[in-house]
C-alpha cells in the first residue's frame, strides 16, 4: 500500500511540474480583453518550433510570464474568453532531447529559449497535440466545474502530461484548488482533464487519493454512519488492558517503520499505568476517504513519567488519530498526534 502511494505520488509530481501541494498560484487580475487564448498562444509559437524541430509537440503551457513564475495572468473572464495576458509555452522535439520555450506577453512573443529536457528521448504519439491544444483551457474548465470544482478557489492551471492507468503519458489540463469549507477545514484537490477527449480523468486530494465525483461538500461534512471506530477502540483497549505489544502491532508501517521505532512506541505505551477512553469524535470529515479516517480522542491516563519523556500528562489528554487499512484485520493507526 505504501509503495503504491509512493509511486502514485511520483507520477503526480511528474504530471505537475511545480510542486502544486505548496503552490499558491494567483491570478494577475488582468482585464477581460487582455492577451491570447490557449489555442492562439500555441498557434503563435508553433511555426517557429516546427521550423526548429520539424514535428514539434506541444508539451506544456501555463498562463504565466516566466518559466518559474507562480503568478497566473488569467483574464478576469477567462472561463468564457480563454484568455491570459501572458503564456509560457514548451514545445518538445520528438526526435531529439530538446525543447523550445516561449514567453508570450500580450499578443506577441517576448522571449524564446532552447534547452535539453531532463528526460531522454521518448515515443510521442501521433495523436498528441502539435499546432494547438485539442481541448482549450476554458473547455477543460467547464468539464471540471460540472464535477463540482470551486473556481474561486483555483490556485493553478496548466497543460502538461501525466501517466494514465496503463503507465503511458497522456496530454491534459490540470487544475489545482485550495478551498475553505464551512466547517473551517481546507479541501485541497486537483482535477485532470484528458487533453484529447476533454473528459475528466480523475480528481485527487492532497494525499493523491481518488475523490468521488461530483464533489458533494454537504456529504463530505456529514458524520459517517459507517466507520472503523471499533478498530480505534481496540487499539486503545490493548493499552488499557496491559497488552501494549498488540497496540504496537496495530500501528501502520508509516508510524512504526522498523524495530527501533516499534520499541520506542512500546516504551511509550508501557509508561501508562492506566488508560480510559473518555470520548471519541469523528474529525476532519472533509478528508475522509474509503482508505482514511480521522478522530479526536479524549483519554484519561495515569503515568509517573514527566510529560517531556513520552508526551503524556497525568489526567486528561487529547489525541488526534488517523486510521488506514493496511494488511488484513483491523485498520491501523497511521498517526497519533497531540494536534490535528
Amino acid at each position: 500500500m505504501a509503495a503504491r502511494r509512493l509511486v502514485a505520488l511520483c507520477l503526480l509530481l511528474c504530471f505537475v511540474s511545480c510542486s502544486l501541494a505548496g503552490c499558491k498560484g494567483k491570478s494577475g487580475g488582468t482585464s477581460q480583453s487582455a492577451g491570447l487564448t490557449s489555442v492562439e498562444a500555441a498557434e503563435l509559437v508553433w511555426q517557429e518550433a516546427k521550423r526548429n524541430f520539424g514535428d514539434a509537440v506541444l508539451w506544456r503551457m501555463a498562463p504565466v510570464e516566466e518559466r518559474s513564475s507562480l503568478t497566473m495572468r488569467l483574464a478576469s473572464d477567462w472561463q468564457n474568453s480563454d484568455r491570459s495576458s501572458a503564456w509560457f509555452v514548451w514545445y518538445a522535439d520528438p526526435v531529439g532531447e530538446n525543447w523550445m520555450m516561449f514567453s508570450v506577453q500580450g499578443k506577441a512573443i517576448a522571449s524564446r529559449d532552447i534547452g535539453t529536457r531532463s528526460f531522454s528521448k521518448m515515443a510521442m504519439d501521433a495523436e498528441w497535440p502539435r499546432e494547438r491544444p485539442a481541448v482549450a483551457m476554458k473547455d477543460a474548465a467547464k468539464t471540471v466545474a460540472a464535477q463540482g470544482a470551486e473556481f474561486s478557489a483555483l490556485t493553478w492551471t496548466e497543460f502538461t502530461y501525466e501517466y494514465d492507468s496503463d503507465s503511458r503519458k497522456r496530454p491534459g489540463w490540470v487544475f489545482s484548488f485550495s478551498e475553505s469549507l464551512a466547517s473551517g477545514g481546507m479541501l485541497i484537490y486537483w482535477f485532470f482533464v484528458d487533453g484529447i477527449t476533454g473528459a475528466v480523468l480523475k480528481a485527487v486530494n492532497d494525499r493523491n487519493e481518488p475523490m468521488e465525483l461530483p464533489i458533494d461538500r454537504e456529504a463530505l461534512l456529514k458524520p459517517r454512519t459507517e466507520s472503523h471506530e471499533k478498530d480505534l477502540r481496540q487499539f486503545f483497549g490493548f493499552i488499557s488492558t496491559s497488552q501494549p505489544e498488540w497496540a504496537v502491532r496495530q500501528l501502520a508501517s508509516s508510524a512504526s517503520p522498523n524495530e527501533a521505532t516499534a520499541q520506542m512506541w512500546l516504551a511509550n505505551f508501557q509508561s501508562l499505568s492506566a488508560l480510559t477512553v473518555v470520548s471519541v469524535e469523528q474529525a476532519s470529515l472533509e478528508q475522509w476517504t474509503a482508505e482514511r479516517e480521522f478522530y479526536k480522542v479524549t483519554l484519561d491516563v495515569k503515568t509517573s513519567d514527566p510529560p517531556e519523556k513520552y508526551g503524556w500528562d497525568a489526567g486528561r489528554n487529547v489525541r488526534w488519530v488517523e486510521l488506514i487499512p493496511q494488511g488484513g484485520g483491523a485498520w491501523k493507526v497511521a498517526a497519533l498526534a497531540t494536534n490535528p
